[in-house]
């Protein structure tokens, strides 16, 4: 049996380095490799935080600029905790405006909505209304100038006939947008 172990010994040894290869030195390996990535994502990590704390003076004021930018652009948007609320609101306006132009009001819907950001969508609605030329443009005016904002995207105006008394009963069609938000809770 031993002259069999010799006869075979450089075999055996030649597995047992194997074996050592696979099981300790490849995954040794490996956690070096893992750990030299993980040390460059923290020196980078470092880096970034201490550029941050150099110029914490100059971020706290770009904060404050931003946040009364943010306070300016909070009266051009509708702002309500639900849904139903923001689009009975935004209904209302739009209505108080015609009936305030004296037009008459046909119909108004809302016809969908695209996101814009995680917390800000835009809303279309579309209306219909009749009245006279006066008010045609006091209502067109009456809805670029509104706040919370609101934005004429596509207009459409018809007269059955046309005279030039200014009498003339005229048909309007506008797809508008309002944009919506809501509140952040602070805290």
């Amino acid at each position: 049996m031993k002259t069999e172990f010799l006869k075979y010994k450089h075999h055996l040894i030649f597995l047992s380095a194997l074996l050592i290869a696979n099981f300790i030195v490849v995954p040794l390996f490996e956690l070096q490799e893992e750990l030299l990535v993980s040390n460059s994502l923290l020196e980078k990590k470092q880096l970034k935080t201490a550029s941050l704390l150099d110029n914490q003076e100059s971020l706290g004021e770009i904060n404050k600029k931003l946040t009364v930018s943010l306070n300016k652009a909070n009266r051009y948007l509708f702002s309500h905790k639900t849904l139903s609320e923001f689009k009975l609101t935004a209904q209302s306006k739009v209505e108080s405006l015609l009936t305030e132009s004296n037009c008459r009001i046909e119909r108004i819907g809302f016809e969908g909505n695209k996101q814009l950001l995680p917390e800000l969508q835009k809303w279309y609605l579309e209306v219909r209304y009749q009245g006279d030329a006066n008010c045609l443009i006091q209502a067109t005016r009456a809805i670029e100038s509104a706040q919370p904002s609101i934005v004429i995207e596509e207009y459409s105006y018809r007269a059955n006939d046309f005279d030039k008394k200014i009498k003339t009963d005229l048909n309007a069609r506008l797809t508008i947008s309002v944009l919506f938000t809501t509140p952040k809770e602070t805290l």
